[in-house]
This record gives C-alpha cells, sequence and structure tokens, in this order.
C-alpha cells in the first residue's frame, strides 16, 4: 500500500474530527433523553429517597423503565470512544508525516 500524501493525511484528520464531533453530539442527545426518562418515570411514581443508585433496589424499577435506553448511551458512548482514537491516530499520523517533512527539508 502506498503512503498517503501529506494532503491526504489532513483531509483525514478533518474527516475524523467531523466524525468525533457527530457521536459526541449524539451522545449527549442520547444522555438527554436518558434524564428525561428518569424525569418522566418519576414524577409518576415518585423517586426513592437517597442519592441515584443504580444497584440500590429502590431504583429498580426505574432502571428497567430506562434499559432500552441507557443501552443506546451506551452504544454510543463507545462510538464516541472510538471517533476518539481514530482522531488521535490521524493526528499522530499527521504529525510524524509533518516532522519527517521537517527533518527532510534540513537535511
Amino acid at each position: 500500500m502506498k503512503p498517503m500524501t501529506y494532503q491526504q493525511l489532513i483531509e483525514r484528520a478533518a474527516l475524523t474530527a467531523l466524525e468525533l464531533f457527530q457521536a459526541q453530539t449524539t451522545k449527549k442527545a442520547l444522555k438527554a433523553e436518558l434524564r428525561s426518562l428518569y424525569d418522566t418515570y418519576f414524577e409518576a411514581y415518585g423517586r426513592p429517597d437517597g442519592p441515584f443508585d443504580p444497584y440500590s433496589e429502590a431504583f429498580l424499577p426505574v432502571m428497567n423503565f430506562t434499559e432500552a435506553q441507557f443501552q443506546r448511551v451506551s452504544a454510543a458512548k463507545k462510538a464516541e470512544y472510538n471517533a476518539r482514537r481514530r482522531h488521535h491516530t490521524a493526528l499522530r499520523a499527521l504529525d510524524a508525516s509533518s516532522h519527517a517533512k521537517a527533518m527532510r527539508g534540513a537535511a
């Protein structure tokens, strides 16, 4: 496989930045929906006393009610992590290329 040109590396970094932004935006929206579902449940059935504890027996009904949305948030977090990793990889490749370019120019 032929090495990527500097321009291609810049384009790849820009594309991965856009993908990361989209993944972050999606995760934020899904988390807001999850908080809204918590509020909806608590308005309808009341909120148990004490701090929110997903492992507490008192909070088990709300956890069951929001399970599907929680899974979507978890998947979005994983997608954001992967997008961030791809973006950082693209930036490292771009940085390595610019260092190599600078070294060739200095020699």
